[in-house]
């Protein structure tokens, strides 16, 4: 197992702790920032360099309610950049290692994609920035981009899932306004799930092979009543593979990432 960490020291310290119940695990870390395209494309060198195939990518990293507006190292929105380009990047640099297995990709959502909006015009918020919108809208990208990914690399034997972990007190908000910050930590403690049981809907959809793609995963707002993750509604947005399509797009012409898929995926199919 390999993490890739934008502080490998912190990385390392999730390591000791993941050895102290799994002594035996084989695992390391290596340095990774996704909102910088020239580390995505060294770690993904690195992954070619240390191994033949890849099972199973989980895309989890993000960032969240940055108070202001601020850009990637490529010039991108903070939220739209790490949370959905980074991944994209990374993704599309990995599949050859992925094809060769016939893995399994994980990308990791949030509730609040039900609020998103992609505003094509504004990608880099100029006009007007708003913390919660600049998430909300990387969290829609990531599930119209595990859909459309699974729709164009189902014919290689690749599974593509988008999971949402809940509400939980992670640490990723820890950027966010006091406000913000405040009403979350509030919203965790009523309804909030601990970072182990959030983690379900990703660790199942990564090992549970049954699970073939092209549906959403995870805990509901309430713990009392999602014991276990569960299949979940898209939000509507996410449904639309036309504005999938054109997210696809731009986001290769964004990243100079370019999935070589075009002989393999399926067609839209419009009332999917």
């Amino acid at each position: 197992m390999i993490i890739g960490s934008r502080d490998p020291k912190r990385g390392e310290v999730a390591i000791i702790k993941m050895k102290q119940t799994a002594p035996n695990i084989d695992i390391t870390v290596e340095p990774l920032n996704l909102a910088d395209l020239k580390s995505v494309r060294s770690f993904a060198g690195t992954i070619h360099g240390k191994v033949e195939g890849i099972d199973i990518l989980i895309n989890n990293a993000g960032v969240m309610a940055v108070p202001t507006r601020e850009l990637t190292a490529d010039g991108f929105e903070m939220h739209f950049g790490t949370n959905h380009l980074g991944h994209f990047a990374l993704t599309g640099l990995l599949l050859p290692l992925i094809e060769k297995n016939h893995g399994r990709i994980v990308t990791v959502s949030a509730q609040s994609a039900q609020m998103g909006d992609l505003d094509f015009s504004d990608l880099k918020m100029d006009r007007k920035y708003r913390p919660m919108a600049g998430y909300n809208r990387s969290k829609l990208s990531n599930i119209l981009f595990a859909r459309e990914l699974n729709r164009r690399a189902k014919k290689k034997g690749i599974t593509s899932i988008a999971v949402h972990p809940g509400t939980s007190p992670t640490g990723i908000g820890r950027n966010a306004p006091k406000g913000t910050k405040a009403f979350g930590l509030l919203l965790m403690k009523i309804f909030g799930t601990p970072p182990d049981q959030s983690s379900w809907p990703s660790l199942i959809a990564a090992t549970d092979s049954t699970i073939t793609g092209d549906i959403y995963l995870g805990l509901g707002m309430n713990p009392l009543k999602a014991k276990k993750p569960k299949y979940v509604d898209f939000p509507k947005k996410a449904l639309d593979v036309q504005l999938a399509e054109k997210l696809w797009l731009l986001s290769e012409k964004l990243t100079g990432v370019h999935y070589d898929l075009k002989k393999h995926f399926l067609p839209i199919d419009p009332l999917r």
